[in-house]
């Protein structure tokens, strides 16, 4: 029975508005249209210095399936969905790699999607949190099997507008911390070159008075190479907006945040099962 039912799916895409154009629609368009209809919209940056571009995966199946007392429901989501979404994530986040080597052989930034979310119906909104690469989490389908079973059971509260994983609060320590880190990386290495160029200058010997001869005509040729520069581009348009490129780190998804419709969250530690 369950062998011939699948659900249907609509992608809809949100950009920072600073990444949304015609031309941007149309390739988003193009790069889905044989995994599914694509609805491509927009949205004001909560922070300048950030962007955040989200991928909805909005699910419609026209029979019950989310209830687990449920037996008929229950048979129809172990018969159907797991393999469903597993494909659906392999589908796009192939697509998602493929687009951006594109861009990227047409000397083009990449384009991210930062959440992933799963719009089950009336039943459950799921965003997890995508890789650096903008790819799905291996372990997706488990983070939705859990968030089924603990919501069928009551544990995580009433009134939920949103699973979230990781939670706001826990990607945000993550990602400052992994920028720290890149921060004190670069560092280091800017240091050890500065201690390179001048074990380099201490080795110069005596030709230093051709050298400046030579400098001072380089500095004249490189002087009038400056003023056509500057010329060239004053004449040139402002380059287009690019998503600013956050440091690469494995995702720790260990801590949820559960987002209610009265607008409060709470923090859900995965390993024990329990709020923080």
């Amino acid at each position: 029975m369950t062998a011939f039912i699948r659900p249907s799916l609509i992608l809809c895409m949100d950009l920072d508005e600073r990444l949304f154009n015609d031309e941007q629609v149309a390739d988003i368009k193009r790069s889905y249209s044989y995994v599914a209809p694509s609805l491509v919209q927009s949205h004001a940056p909560a922070d300048e210095a950030r962007v955040e571009n989200i991928m909805r995966f909005m699910i419609k199946l026209h029979r019950p399936y989310w209830d687990k007392s449920n037996a008929d429901a229950e048979e129809l989501w172990q018969g159907v969905m797991p393999k469903w979404l597993h494909n659906m994530f392999a589908k796009v986040s192939n697509t998602i790699t493929a687009a951006n080597n594109i861009h990227a052989e047409n000397g083009e930034p990449a384009f991210p999607y930062h959440w992933l979310e799963l719009e089950f119906g009336d039943n459950a909104l799921m965003a997890v949190k995508t890789g650096s690469d903008s790819s799905f989490p291996a372990e997706g389908v488990d983070m939705v099997e859990r968030v089924r079973d603990l919501m069928n059971e009551g544990a995580l509260g009433e009134g939920i507008a949103c699973v979230r994983i990781p939670s706001r609060a826990s990607y945000e320590a993550q990602l400052a911390a992994a920028e720290a880190a890149q921060a004190q990386a670069e560092a280091d290495q800017a240091a050890a070159e500065s201690a390179e160029e001048q074990a380099a200058e201490a080795d110069e010997d005596a030709g230093q008075e051709a050298v400046a001869a030579a400098d001072v005509v380089a500095d004249g040729e490189a002087a009038e190479f400056a003023e056509a520069g500057e010329a060239d581009a004053a004449e040139q348009p402002e380059p287009a907006f690019a998503a600013p490129v956050l440091p690469a780190f494995d995702v720790d998804y260990g801590t949820w945040g559960i987002e209610y419709a009265d607008g409060t969250a709470r923090e859900f530690d995965v390993a024990t099962g329990a709020f923080k």
